[in-house]
């Protein structure tokens, strides 16, 4: 009896709460509406359209760094002090863009700043191997990892090839400055391969290589991209490296297993 009286009384509840509540709306035929694009956390950007912080964090972490070394290093070379400064300067215009909204040329200032800090930091990584330590003898290069002087090379032709780029495209008409700083860089590094001062020659490859890139990111700011110079193209580089670091031997007429000399520019 008592169980009937229950389940007559949940009976009465349910009808109830029907009449109180409306009722659910069918489920649809189709999958779920899309998200809307462009809102919420990890929605995807169009291109230009990313977040500088990232390169703008970059540039002021190795500028940071740059800034610090003067301080304990002694006073560095002129040229070196001057780059310095003007990556600070192109890394305060990210933050003036980044605060006025626009994230656009804020990365490509940040992008600039970095290239540029990064050409100081090998620039001036090769100054410290004109002074060896005579009690620390270097190690041989025949134990199985990359040989120096075919990094050096592979970094070479790599500035070599950046420069032909630029010297083919169109850059900002403030950029002649980095220009001609990276074929500075290349001829050096050039030379000292061919002497044989191979650490060096690839920490000066790599300085030149990335202040390659800092002419690239300004012509992107820039409105006015006129060319810049009136220098020859560079002739394609002969016997370009493996990437995959196989040997091979000169093909050039020179005999030389380095890219060409710079015309004069």
């Amino acid at each position: 009896m008592l169980k009937l009286l229950a389940t007559m009384g949940s009976v009465l509840v349910s009808v109830a709460l029907a009449a109180v509540l409306p009722a659910q709306p069918p489920p649809p035929d189709g999958p779920p509406p899309p998200k809307a694009k462009g809102k919420g956390k990890g929605a995807a950007k169009k291109k230009g359209e990313r977040e500088p912080g990232g390169e703008l964090r970059k540039a002021y972490d190795l500028l940071r760094r740059l800034r610090t070394d003067e301080g304990t290093a002694g006073r560095p070379e002129e040229r070196l002090r001057n780059w310095t400064d003007r990556a600070a300067e192109l890394y305060r215009q990210g933050l003036r863009a980044q605060t006025a909204g626009d994230l656009f040329r804020a990365r490509e200032y940040g992008a600039a700043a970095h290239d540029l800090a990064r050409a100081v930091d090998h620039a001036r990584n090769a100054t410290r191997f004109d002074r060896p330590d005579p009690d620390l003898p270097a190690p041989s290069d025949d134990f199985g990892m990359e040989d120096t002087r075919e990094r050096a090379r592979r970094d070479l032709y790599r500035a070599y090839e950046r420069l032909g780029w630029l010297d083919s495209g169109r850059t900002a008409t403030d950029s002649e400055v980095y220009i001609k700083a990276a074929r500075d860089l290349y001829s050096a590094a050039r030379r000292d391969l061919e002497a044989g001062r191979n650490e060096r020659a690839g920490e000066l490859a790599r300085a030149a290589e990335a202040m390659t890139h800092v002419p690239e990111h300004l012509a992107q700011i820039g409105e006015d991209r006129a060319r810049v110079g009136t220098r020859p193209a560079l002739e394609p580089p002969p016997n370009r490296p493996d990437p995959k670091g196989k040997a091979f031997e000169p093909r050039d007429r020179r005999g030389s297993d380095l890219p060409p000399i710079l015309p004069p520019g």
